[in-house]
């Protein structure tokens, strides 16, 4: 009984780890130094613009049954630097949803967004901030 619960243990635990580690292709220092930001919205005409940096939210939580854990990675945008402009949140999914209501707000406000990876540079920031457009 005693070898039933440490192998128990042991496959739980092991579980935890394997669903704590990244399954995804992580970007490479050299991928995210290189990207270049990426704007959609508004292109020419713009009022405001937004600038964006990707991020994720990780949510981890026993699975029923006590079988293991499961986890979910949502990819997000989080609001970085806005120039003329207010959005309701700071953090949107990166789901249909979210990506229509910001494309409609867009559209709405003549906003431009520009997104730029989650670990940037300042130049990246900075080559960001020029893309908008708006002084």
């Amino acid at each position: 009984m005693k070898n039933a619960v440490r192998v128990s243990v042991v496959m739980v635990l092991a579980m935890a780890a394997a669903g704590s580690m990244s399954f995804a292709k992580d970007k490479t220092k050299d991928e995210t130094k290189n990207a270049e930001p990426m704007a959609w919205g508004m292109q020419s005409g713009n009022d405001g613009c937004v600038i964006f940096k990707e991020s994720e939210e990780t949510t981890s939580e026993m699975a029923p049954g006590g079988g293991g854990f499961t986890t979910h990675t949502v990819k997000q945008l989080q609001v970085l630097d806005t120039i003329k402009a207010t959005l309701p949140k700071k953090k949107y999914d990166e789901t249909r949803e979210d990506l229509d209501a910001l494309a409609s707000l867009g559209m709405q406000n003549h906003l431009k967004f520009v997104r730029i990876p989650k670990k940037y540079t300042p130049e990246q920031l900075e080559k960001a901030k020029t893309m908008c457009g708006v002084q």
